[in-house]
Parts: structure tokens; C-alpha cells; sequence
């Protein structure tokens, strides 16, 4: 592991407050080609903004006075995890998760928390846990006021999102979607890189919808995956 790489986990480890871990070569290389695709991604969808003047003097100043603030991004993470069935010994049941976690930059946010983070943290959080199945990024956050939002829809707040829908003019309503910010970023994501013919599907996706709620509401026992606010 060279330097860069050791300064890199130590960041990690301080934002999050768990116990550094090595890479392997494999997740090097995974880290390295998200990297590379997040330069090339279709999904930034403008110039990162100018910092303005009063910005610019802030952080001089702050940096004059040796602010040590944490600077990057708060990432919230859901998905499924397994865990020891309470009623059935030696089987596994799956379980949600909400998991919020410090990093540095977005740069291949998702494989940084899945090679790095994800694994020990949940073991923290969740007493019952044995392992993830899934993973996926519902919100993001700056740590500092002074810390642009991700321009990246991936990483985009619920709040940017829905600007960048009014602002682009994407066929959609907002309100059909409620709090589901992962459903409206799949949307979203969907227009940008799929435009021909996304009326129609958005039409599939909003019936599919009502039917899964109808088929929640007359089936109250079911377990259904809640709504994400921001």
C-alpha cells in the first residue's frame, strides 16, 4: 500500500471513528476504475460552481487560523443485510439497513464505503448482523457550509434533485413520488441516459406503483420497503 493509499484509509478512519483496514490488490484496482469512470460519468450534469469571493475569503481565513473541521460528505446507505433467524436455527432472514457514513470526497463514493466501511460499521450498528446484500446511495450531504453539493444526480440531495427536474424541464411530477428519493434519482438517472421513449416507461413505473401500494394497503402484514426521506 503506498502513501497516498495509507493517507487515504487514515482520513476514512478519522471521519467515521472505526479501526483502519487494509486493501487488497483487487480493491485497489476496483477503486482505481471507479475513479476513472467517475471522470467520464454521464451523470454530472454541470461544471462543479465557483466558489464566490466571500468563500474564498472564509476558508483563507479559516486556514490562516488552522481550522481543523472535517470537510467531505455525509453519504447515506441503505439496503439489505442477513441475520440469524430468531425462530428458525441455523437460518437467515434479511433484514433493512440505514447506515450514514463520512467521506472525504465522492469519487467512487459506493466502492469506498463498500471495500472500506460497510462491513465494520455494521457490525457496530447491528447486533444480529452477518452480512450485507445489498447497497445503495439514498442521500448525500456536505459536512461544512462551505462544502459544495455533488453535481453528480448519483449523489445529489433530495432537495437538488428536485431542482434539477424543474430546472431541466425532465417529464415527470414530483409529486408522485413523495419522499421515495430513491425511486425519483432512478427516474431521473433513467431520463439522462435513456430519454428516448422515457415517457412511457415512466408511465409503467408510476402504475407499478399504485399497485404495489393498493397490494400494501390490503396486505398490511407484508413487508414492504419504506419510503427515504432526506
Amino acid at each position: 500500500m503506498d502513501t497516498a493509499e495509507e493517507n487515504t484509509d487514515d482520513l476514512l478512519n478519522e471521519l467515521n471513528g472505526v479501526l483502519p483496514a487494509a486493501a487488497t490488490p483487487e480493491e485497489g484496482q476496483e477503486l482505481a476504475a471507479a475513479e476513472a469512470n467517475a471522470k467520464k460519468d454521464p451523470l454530472v450534469v454541470s461544471p462543479p460552481p465557483t466558489p464566490s469571493a466571500a468563500v474564498k475569503f472564509q476558508k483563507a481565513a479559516e486556514s490562516k487560523a488552522g481550522d481543523n473541521r472535517l470537510r467531505g460528505y455525509a453519504v447515506t446507505v441503505a439496503g439489505n443485510y442477513s441475520a440469524p433467524s430468531a425462530d428458525t436455527p441455523g437460518k437467515k432472514v434479511k433484514k433493512q439497513y440505514t447506515l450514514t457514513v463520512n467521506l472525504p470526497s465522492l469519487e467512487g463514493a459506493l466502492s469506498v464505503i463498500k471495500n472500506k466501511m460497510l462491513d465494520k460499521m455494521l457490525k457496530v450498528k447491528y447486533r444480529d448482523y452477518v452480512t450485507y446484500l445489498t447497497h445503495e446511495i439514498v442521500n448525500v450531504l456536505p459536512l461544512t457550509p462551505d462544502t459544495p453539493e455533488s453535481n453528480n444526480i448519483a449523489y445529489m440531495s433530495f432537495d437538488a434533485l428536485k431542482s434539477f427536474v424543474g430546472a431541466r424541464g425532465v417529464p415527470l411530477v414530483l409529486s408522485d413520488y413523495g419522499l421515495d428519493v430513491r425511486s425519483l434519482r432512478s427516474a431521473v438517472t433513467d431520463w439522462i441516459l435513456n430519454p428516448k421513449g422515457f415517457e412511457d416507461r415512466e408511465k409503467k413505473r408510476l402504475d407499478d406503483r399504485k399497485l404495489e401500494k393498493e397490494l400494501e394497503a390490503m396486505n398490511p402484514s407484508a413487508v414492504s420497503v419504506p419510503e427515504v426521506a432526506p
